[in-house]
Parts: C-alpha cells; structure tokens; sequence
C-alpha cells in the first residue's frame, strides 16, 4: 500500500506515535554518522507519482523532517491537506504549482517557499518532465 503522506501522518497520529519511532527497528545499529548517501534516504510512500524520501531518518532527537520530494510530469500531491508545522522547500528541477490557502504559485528551478502548513496546500508539478524539491518541515509531524 502507498498512502498519502496525509493519510501516513493521520495513521501515526491515532497510533499514538512519529515517523521516527514507527521507522525504528529500520535504524542502523552502526554508531551515529551526520552524512547521508542517496542510497540512505528512505522512501515514506510513494504516492502514486510523487517520491517522499526522508534524509537522516536516523539522526537522533530529530525536530526536522527533510525530504527529498520527487514528481512525475503532471504528478499532484492532490486535495489540499494541511498538519500543524512550518514548512519550507526550494524547486531543484522543474516547475511546481504550490498553492498556500488563496494563494498559488508557479516556481521554478530556485524559487523556493515558506509556510505555516496549518494553511491548507498543495503541489502539482506543471512541467513536461520530472520536477524535484528539497523541503525541510518542522517538527516532523509524520
């Protein structure tokens, strides 16, 4: 099963817990390391045509989910859903349509945002080919 990253955050919310501790036993057992390989970032559910990967799932204490969000051409991270954060990414490839509340962008390479995700939104790449971002969302509600 893939499920939204809303309806991921919404299962670990009535199981009483977070990303970090639903992915645990997942953890290496090798000492603690800053640096992350691509090949490290794990995959939180690929939603149909949308990649979330998480860098440094394993870092301890953690209050900062990172992700490195890839879509598909005309991928949409669908209905606007919003969680208690602040949120923030930057466009590393493509063009994205992010829409914050009333309010809707179209960003490209470099452009970047910042949010209260409590203000429902949405993402929708607009481009003909794969768009990629990297966002930072604090804490990590799911």
């Amino acid at each position: 099963m893939s499920p939204s990253v809303n309806t991921l955050g919404a299962v670990l919310d009535a199981l009483g817990t977070t990303l970090p501790s639903f992915f645990a036993d997942l953890q290496s057992s090798l000492p603690y390391s800053p640096f992350y390989a691509s090949a490290d970032f794990l995959e939180i559910g690929k939603v149909e045509s949308i990649s979330y990967r998480v860098i440094g799932l394993d870092h301890p204490n953690r209050h900062l989910l990172m992700l490195h969000e890839r879509y598909a051409p005309g991928a949409d991270s669908g209905e606007e859903f919003s969680h208690s954060a602040q949120e923030a990414g930057m466009v590393l490839s493509g063009t994205v349509e992010v829409t914050v509340g009333d309010q809707m962008k179209i960003l490209e390479t470099g452009d970047g945002y910042y949010f209260d995700s409590r203000l429902p939104h949405r993402f929708r790449n607009v481009n003909g080919g794969q768009s990629e971002i990297l966002s930072a969302i604090t804490p990590p509600t799911y």
